[in-house]
């Protein structure tokens, strides 16, 4: 297939030759340097495009047959600790999930059963983790399509930038234990399918391999400590927003530490790793507590929690609870609400979330959030540490 030809045609614009009308004295380590650097350069440009493909392997087995399926959410469930194959997955939502490859032709997404009574969303991204649509409530059909739009199509029809994209569908599920509740998000669910042409040849995408280690290291270094440095929403980027707007670097964090992450019209994130002194969140020195007022959405917000030293996945408790939305938050007296943060929940603990015997962190969601949270002019408070 022309997949990988095509990305490595467009990283080779990437690499400037810093050399020319250089001082022809320059000695032998300025220049490895100078190589390395532009290397490492390259590899964070190309770390997105790969890390992509990386779950449509892990997801699809390399099965092409299994493109323009769904891989995740054949059946309305919450992703939980042991099948979150991605970096701080949603536990608020019900997920499902394609690999789309326009290859033979168009693929539609049908809802039958949408509602503006509850969210839902299809998230649409391109072969290197930014988003090119977003669409909320679906109703209908949406063809999604690559190169020349196809003719004599119902439904509305949306470009996709590359052959290969990502679809992603998300149901607002408000409270587990109300049956009601889980009926009318199941419904909603139920109606999102997903029709396309068979693929008979899977993609080869093969970027990072010919870097050696020393720039693999250096790269890794950038990308993690960029991922821990900057906001979240500084990860996410519709294709326009590359690089000017959101750099290589802050794209390649985002795709490491959150692949799929919506930019912030969708849904605003943040990621948290620090405490209110600006230490590491750390549950082996006592419990945290964070209290805020009700954050400003138009949908719904959430509290998810994370084992960081695990790389960012969901810390296995006996309940299966990792998050609390603003359905199952219990408010305070002044309509403030305060959230605890420990290895052991108590039975009478208002909005307990466990967390590991070390570092975690939480991921607060704001689901179409209002102009003070998309303006920076709120942030939710960071954690404190009250008992050692």
């Amino acid at each position: 297939m022309k997949i990988q030809a095509i990305i490595l045609a467009s990283l080779a614009l990437f690499v400037v030759a810093c050399n020319s009308g250089a001082d022809k004295k320059e000695s032998t380590t300025s220049k490895t340097e100078v190589t390395t650097t532009d290397q490492v350069a390259e590899y964070i440009k190309a770390f997105p495009y790969q890390e992509t493909y990386e779950y449509v392997k892990k997801y699809t087995g390399g099965d092409a047959s299994k493109l323009n399926t769904w891989v995740v959410g054949q059946e309305p469930v919450l992703i939980k600790a042991g099948t979150d194959k991605v970096a701080r997955m949603n536990n608020d939502t019900y997920y499902k999930m394609a690999f789309v490859d326009f290859s033979k032709g168009p693929v539609t997404l049908s809802s039958t059963n949408g509602s503006e009574e509850r969210f839902s969303s299809y998230q649409l991204m391109d072969d290197h983790n930014t988003n090119f649509e977003n669409v909320f409530f679906p109703k209908g059909n949406h063809v999604l399509y690559y190169g020349k739009a196809p003719e004599n199509v119902e439904g509305t029809l949306i470009e996709s930038p590359s052959n290969l994209a990502v679809v992603i569908v998300r149901v607002e599920l408000r409270d587990k234990s109300n049956s009601k509740d889980v009926e009318l998000a199941q419904v909603i669910f139920k109606g999102i399918d997903i029709e396309g042409p068979v693929i008979t040849e899977f993609p080869i995408v093969d970027l990072l391999s010919s870097f050696d280690e020393k720039v693999t290291a250096r790269a890794t270094t950038l990308i993690d400590s960029t991922f821990k440095a900057v906001p979240f929403s500084a990860t996410v980027a519709s294709p326009d927003q590359v690089p000017n707007e959101v750099s290589y670097l802050n794209l390649a964090a985002g795709s490491k530490g959150g692949w799929g992450g919506p930019i912030t019209a969708h849904s605003a994130y943040e990621t948290i790793f620090l405490d209110n002194e600006n230490n590491t969140m750390d549950a082996s020195k006592g419990v945290y507590t964070l209290t805020t007022k009700a954050p400003l959405v138009d949908a719904f917000w959430s509290i998810t929690v994370y084992d960081t030293k695990r790389g960012g996945y969901f810390h296995p408790n006996k309940t299966d609870t990792y998050h609390i939305n603003n359905t199952t938050a219990v408010a305070n007296e002044d309509e403030t609400y305060t959230f605890l943060f420990k290895t052991t929940c108590a039975s009478d603990d208002k909005n307990c979330l466990e967390v590991p015997n070390g570092p975690f962190d939480i991921v607060p969601r704001f689901y179409l959030p209002q102009e003070e949270i998309l303006s920076g002019a709120w942030e939710i408070p960071r954690a404190e540490l009250v008992k050692n």
